[in-house]
């Protein structure tokens, strides 16, 4: 039987976003954000937005950009940019990864 699958929830990470450049356009903006992905296999469904750690810093156009259908950034964007704000994350203390130095 499979295990109900628990959502990941950081308000550290969420609230990070607040003064940081979008990870998409590099623009410095009072309207960045942590945007969730739309995906399922991230944890997006009707109700529940995806993990808190599948997503990226983006400001208001990016993050209009994203939700767009059909979407307005392209994959590659969008892996850009969740890779920028995990390596944000990392250098702020917020995540961290056990070996590294």
């Amino acid at each position: 039987m499979l295990q109900k699958r628990k959502a990941i929830r950081s308000k550290a990470i969420t609230q990070a976003a607040r003064g940081e450049s979008c990870s998409v356009c590099g623009k410095i903006s009072e309207t960045t954000v942590f945007c969730h992905l739309n995906e399922s296999w991230a944890g997006k469904s009707l109700s529940k937005k995806a993990d808190d750690i599948a997503g990226f810093f983006g400001c208001n156009e990016c993050h209009k950009q994203y939700d767009s259908v059909p979407m307005g950034l392209d994959r590659w964007e969008v892996m850009r940019a969740m890779y920028r704000t995990w390596r944000r994350l990392y250098e702020l203390g917020i995540i961290t990864i056990k070996g590294a130095e």
